[in-house]
């Protein structure tokens, strides 16, 4: 807990501390630590179930959240390839699911193959909720890739249980769009609730962060100048002769917009020898 590291690691540790002589483990190899995992493991639903009961109410928030670990050798039978969070690609990974309450404090974790998606990681927690720990109204927090909108409607089904999550982009441009979220809510506070048929039985909270939207343009138009930057090499390399084919021009164009991810900012016109391209205005002052 001190210092957390591999089994090996720990135990050439202890060497270079009192800590181990004075809880008398001095002489303790990797294979006892590795016992004491599997004593440890072989409690963890008795531990988790005091936890609950000491921790957990009815009406009360429960948080979660899904995490990744990649995962080196080929022996760990839960070890799979998916969405990496650690940015190691190529490798496999494990997941695993934590469940705290409202403060914060761990109360169950459940590891699942590295390949489970937020969504199915998100169901388990739920009947871990409702059926280990016999709660029968809780409300649930995530985030928005985890509490989709199959879940709500699976959730609803369930019955005593609520939810607290984000919409995604696209539902919040509709609602813009339909004119429910107006700047003009924003002009004496920052924080309104909305409701919308879409959304029945469900309370909207939006947030205007004068500070993040700041932020956002100030890195939008850094990302823009950068894209731009690569396609004006192109258009150069283009104009020498270097690159003919308009598919050749086509591949070495998309992965300039892909790398900074503003292709939708940007048209292109692209022929044998020829390329042109200009920012699109409407789409960015949008």
């Amino acid at each position: 807990m001190v210092r957390p590291r591999s089994k090996l690691a720990t135990t050439r540790w202890w060497a270079d501390t009192t800590l181990a002589e004075d809880l008398g483990v001095a002489e303790a190899s990797t294979d006892d630590v590795y016992q004491a995992m599997d004593w440890l493991g072989s409690r963890q639903d008795q531990i988790e179930r005091a936890l609950a009961s000491r921790h957990l109410g009815d009406g009360e928030l429960v948080y979660y959240d899904l995490s990744s670990s990649w995962v080196e050798g080929q022996r760990c039978e839960l070890a799979a390839y998916g969405y990496s969070r650690d940015g190691k690609r190529g490798l496999a990974q494990i997941e695993y699911g934590l469940l705290t309450d409202a403060e914060g404090r761990p109360v169950a974790v459940e590891v699942f193959a590295g390949n489970t998606g937020d969504p199915a990681a998100f169901q388990a927690a739920v009947a871990g909720v409702r059926e280990r720990f016999g709660l029968e109204r809780v409300v649930l927090v995530g985030d928005r890739g985890m509490i989709t909108d199959a879940r709500i409607t699976a959730l609803r089904t369930l019955g005593g249980l609520g939810w607290v999550t984000c919409l995604r982009a696209p539902a919040i441009k509709a609602l813009a769009e339909r004119g429910v979220v107006q700047p003009s809510l924003f002009d004496e506070v920052n924080l309104v609730e909305v409701g919308h048929p879409d959304f029945p039985g469900e309370r909207l909270v939006c947030c205007r962060n004068p500070l993040v939207a700041t932020e956002r343009a100030r890195k939008r138009g850094e990302l823009l100048a950068a894209t731009q930057a690569e396609l004006d090499k192109i258009a150069r390399q283009v104009q020498a002769g270097k690159l003919v084919k308009a598919g050749t021009i086509g591949v070495r164009a998309g992965r300039a917009l892909g790398r900074f991810k503003m292709a939708k900012h940007f048209t292109l016109d692209i022929a044998d020898g020829s390329f042109t391209f200009a920012r699109n205005q409407a789409s960015i002052d949008q």
